[in-house]
């Protein structure tokens, strides 16, 4: 196959334009290495942690434990093993809430749970036992609040519903709940 003098042009350029971008790059020697990003690193672990919130009367507003709780400084937030948060009611039986792991943030007004997460509340009085799970959970302690936009099953006795995503009000004596996807449950009317 014979080269034209456009095809042979065209070749010496792109012959001394790989050779120059070569010289240039071998000239600088070796690139250094590249710093390796910092894993972040506790700057304290608790095994066995526990903390008790209590309300203005002094009784116990909420506990939160977990098997350990690493504390980042960064940012001030915890990551929990195992977390169980307690909502103590001052009319009704407490939520008892459980999962996997948890993160809660620096200035303690948000928790996030993941996993299998769990809110058990038992039956009391005109109280029925309610049992939720989901996958994940934003609980906002201060105001008896959390959310999830994942799928959510309840049940309480004979009663049952399941949908996707719900907002949950622990504070009022019956489980007041909004459903943000679509739900579909059984409810024995009495």
């Amino acid at each position: 196959m014979a080269f034209t003098g456009r095809q042979r042009i065209l070749t010496l350029v792109l012959a001394l334009v790989g050779g120059a971008a070569w010289w240039q790059q071998s000239g600088r020697g070796p690139e250094p290495p590249r710093p390796a990003q910092r894993e972040r690193q506790p700057d304290y672990t608790v095994e066995r942690f526990s903390a008790m919130v209590l309300d203005p009367a002094g009784q116990p507003a909420r506990r939160l434990s977990a098997r350990e709780m690493r504390h980042f400084a960064d940012d001030d937030s915890s990551e929990l093993d195992l977390p169980e948060l307690i909502l103590y009611r001052p009319d009704s039986p407490p939520w008892d809430i459980r999962s996997e792991t948890g993160w809660v943030s620096g200035d303690g007004d948000r928790v996030l749970l993941h996993g299998q997460v769990s809110a058990d509340r038992e039956g009391r009085g005109e109280a029925r036992p309610v049992h939720l799970k989901t996958s994940e959970m934003l609980i906002l302690p201060r105001q008896d609040y959390a959310e999830t936009d994942r799928p959510v099953a309840i049940d309480s006795d004979a009663d049952w519903l399941r949908s996707t995503g719900m907002q949950v009000w622990f504070a009022d004596k019956a489980l007041r709940a909004r459903f943000l996807g679509r739900a579909r449950g059984r409810f024995d009317v009495q």
